[in-house]
């Protein structure tokens, strides 16, 4: 798989600039332009109650506003200078602008920060990641804020044991792992071992087939829930990224969400990389 464009969401936080850094030097690494997008969804009141002319004034202070912080941002991280690279502004949500960009721009990967709260799941991942993760179509890498380097060496594949129905997605973890020599450790979380069929095995088996030419290695993990599971693989084989697929909704707010997470701790020191198929 090759990385041509790398986008990156930007709302001048030190997570979105930890982020953007991340992102230049997958850039330089792979010979790759950076997309920056800052997004903004403004309200519009009804007519009856605002002009229009001063609905025009607002939007034009918000377009002068972002541009300055662009050039603010050029200047301070200084690296972007090495790369390709351009910034673009949008009124809008900003999973919508992110949509129209990866269509307009052909993105390959999506490289986004997130806040520095460490206890807890959710805080990792962050409402507006997760929206992200979950309707993109374009690979995405969430950077938790005190992760300031990527240089892999293991990286984790949850598996969830269903089928994969469109092996392309999984070449970005090979191609990760080639670039960088890490071992891609493939695991899937069950409550009991015995319970695990041929047809289970055959999966695992057709995944790891995928990964043979880097070092790749297979395992089921016992555990009494998967959120515990994927966190206690991750600390122990001190992951430096973990790759998941959320195919359901249902499934992916089982992990995430704060309804689902809010007894379960983790020191959050790891990216995580989420591809639909």
């Amino acid at each position: 798989m090759k990385i041509k464009n790398i986008l990156v969401p930007i709302d001048f936080s030190e997570c979105s600039k930890n982020a953007l850094k991340i992102a230049i030097g997958l850039a330089k690494d792979f010979g790759a332009k950076i997309h920056m997008v800052n997004a903004v969804h403004v309200h519009h009141p009804h007519p009856d109650f605002i002009g229009g002319s001063l609905m025009d004034s607002i939007m034009a202070d918000y377009e002068n506003q972002v541009k300055e912080s662009f050039e603010e941002l050029e200047s301070e991280i200084i690296e972007l200078k090495d790369v390709p690279h351009e910034a673009d502004r949008f009124i809008s949500y900003l999973t919508d602008a992110i949509y129209s960009e990866s269509e307009r721009k052909n993105i390959d990967l999506i490289v986004m920060g997130t806040r520095a709260h460490h206890d807890k799941i959710e805080h990792l991942i962050g409402t507006r990641a997760t929206d992200i993760i979950e309707s993109s179509k374009v690979p995405v890498i969430v950077i938790p804020e005190n992760v300031t380097s990527f240089k892999l060496k293991k990286i984790g594949f949850a598996s969830d044991l269903s089928e994969v129905k469109n092996f392309e997605k999984l070449k970005l973890i090979g191609t990760l792992a080639r670039h960088f020599d890490a071992s891609v450790l493939i695991f899937s979380i069950v409550d009991d071992p015995e319970k695990l069929t041929a047809r289970d095995q055959k999966l695992i088996g057709e995944i790891s087939e995928r990964f043979k030419d880097v070092n790749c290695s297979a395992r089921t993990v016992q555990a009494g829930s998967i959120k515990e599971g994927i966190v206690s693989f991750a600390e122990f084989h001190e992951l430096d990224l973990l790759a998941m697929i959320p195919r359901h909704r249902s499934f992916f707010e089982r992990i995430f969400r704060s309804s689902m997470t809010k007894n379960i701790a983790i020191d959050a020191k790891i990216p995580l990389l989420s591809f639909h198929e």
